[in-house]
């Protein structure tokens, strides 16, 4: 009996190179894909910029069927019909591999396939991606060139809906035509692997990085895991790393007294073996010996691969919204706040709401600095007239992480100083879980949702509120770290 030609895409075939059981699973257990907001978010930035590069070519035809067969017809159509206009999602079957060009565009010595990408530069697994598809294209069509357009971070966005110099053309002829050769020997062995059992193959860094796998979760169900992991030991070198693991050491529970750690490896040893939280007073030394009032500050940011407001680049931080309680003597706090009104570049309007709410004096608290000092570094560089504001206030910022770091560990943290990770072993009434919005990743979102032209005003109103909580949160959470760190002494 005949096995079956399992059909392939360049999506496929870019997973079996990833791992062959990514692929095994995709095809045969697709219920266990567990997608990542991360991993839905980078689709949809893709799509914007597959669509400011269709426009960059307003005489192309589109290919707007998901149909593949038609898919397939249409191209040919065009190709016949109209050989001198731009193609986009041009589709193209070679020995059961099906791709879809997001840019087919002629010239006088044949086509320029372009493969456009949201990312800021060209990626190792980018020119795979670019080999699959000029192996399949080249048998149908004569193709000049290949190229990767990604995103030029360096382009200003002078508004108007005018993107020309947004993405950056990259020729990868010349790492195509080597890697084109391997294409055929990827082909046979996603097909085997289809064709057998389920691969057995380990978790590894092949599971994360760029392309986090889907199946992460199930490939890790049953193993047995530590419950203090020596991943939870910061800063721990390669070295010790490799001397843990040859004696078989695996939680940190295991590591012996005089094996070398650092001062804050071992002050995480001693809180996970004695099973309770250490806290030093160095924090509330440093703390008592600053005035008062005292700011409780957090900015919120967006991210476009495609900006919207003038003279903002692709990728910028932009801030949309601050939190601030403001502390004006030992126990009397309010809250004050901004949220971006509309789809105006909100920026004016942020600073001079912050720079009123912020004063002339008195610390101001943030979690992280180097993120707060770098917006309010961007802020003053594009807009020069509050400079001088802003840079003041940079000077009164008090960064309670590393105050947090070198006095305080619970063994719930697991290694880990995020305000997400200190919150519940301090405040465990301060809950993320039980509002709307509960991280950075999805407050972007919600922002990128109010932004949209098509969200209707309800939503809209319905995301600021959420957001509106989020950061408010955020900033209650610097109070009760500061009055914990404090009661240290």
């Amino acid at each position: 009996m005949k096995s079956k030609v399992h059909g392939l895409s360049k999506t496929r075939l870019i997973e079996w190179r990833q791992c062959p059981k990514r692929l095994w699973l995709k095809v045969n257990r697709p219920e266990l894909i567990e997608t990542a907001a991360e991993t839905e978010r980078a689709f949809r930035i893709g799509y914007e910029v597959g669509d400011v590069a269709r426009r960059l070519h307003p005489e192309g035809i589109l290919i707007d069927t998901d149909d593949l067969s038609e898919a397939l017809r249409a191209t040919k159509v065009v190709l016949s019909k109209q050989p001198d206009v731009p193609i986009f999602e041009a589709t193209f079957k070679r020995d059961g591999v099906l791709v879809r060009a997001d840019l087919l565009l002629p010239g006088a010595d044949g086509y320029r396939m372009v493969e456009v990408k949201a990312a800021a530069s060209v990626k190792d697994y980018f020119l795979e991606d670019a080999a699959i598809q000029r192996w399949v294209v080249a048998e149908s069509v004569k193709l000049a060139h290949t190229e990767v357009a990604h995103v030029d971070t360096a382009f200003l966005y002078p508004g108007g809906g005018a993107f020309r110099g947004l993405l950056k053309q990259v020729s990868v002829d010349a790492e195509t035509e080597t890697l084109c050769v391997n294409v055929p020997e990827w082909v046979a062995g996603a097909r085997l692997t289809l064709e057998g059992d389920e691969p057995a193959i380990e978790t590894g860094d092949h599971c994360a990085g760029e392309r986090p796998c889907p199946f992460l979760d199930y490939c890790n169900t049953g193993k047995s895991v530590a419950e203090f992991p020596i991943d939870g030991l910061p800063y721990l070198s390669a070295g010790k790393r490799e001397r843990l693991d040859a004696r078989g050491i695996v939680d940190i529970r295991q590591i012996p007294d005089d094996f070398p750690l650092t001062d804050m490896q071992t002050r995480i040893r001693r809180a996970v073996i004695d099973g309770k939280p250490e806290l030093l007073p160095e924090a509330a030394q440093i703390l008592s010996a600053l005035p008062y009032p005292r700011y409780y500050f957090d900015f919120e940011t967006v991210r476009m691969a495609v900006p919207v407001w003038a003279g903002t680049h692709p990728y910028q931080m932009i801030p949309v919204q601050w939190s601030c309680h403001v502390e004006s003597e030992p126990g009397r706090i309010e809250h004050r706040a901004f949220l971006a009104e509309d789809q105006s570049d909100p920026r004016p309007a942020l600073v001079s709401s912050m720079i009123e709410t912020l004063g002339s004096d008195g610390p101001i608290f943030v979690f992280y600095q180097s993120f707060e000092l770098g917006r309010i570094a961007e802020l003053a560089r594009d807009l020069p007239h509050f400079a001088l504001a802003l840079n003041a206030i940079a000077d009164r910022v008090v960064d309670l992480l590393p105050i947090t770091r070198n006095s305080y560990y619970h063994p719930d943290m697991h290694g880990s100083w995020s305000i997400k990770s200190v919150l519940p072993t301090i405040a465990p009434d301060l809950n993320y879980q039980t509002i709307e919005v509960g991280d950075g990743g999805a407050a972007e979102d919600a922002w990128l949702e109010i932004l949209h032209p098509k969200t209707l005003e309800e939503r809209r109103q319905s995301l600021r509120n959420a957001l509106a909580d989020y950061c408010e949160l955020d900033t209650l959470a610097l109070v009760r770290l500061a009055i914990f760190l404090h009661d240290a002494s």
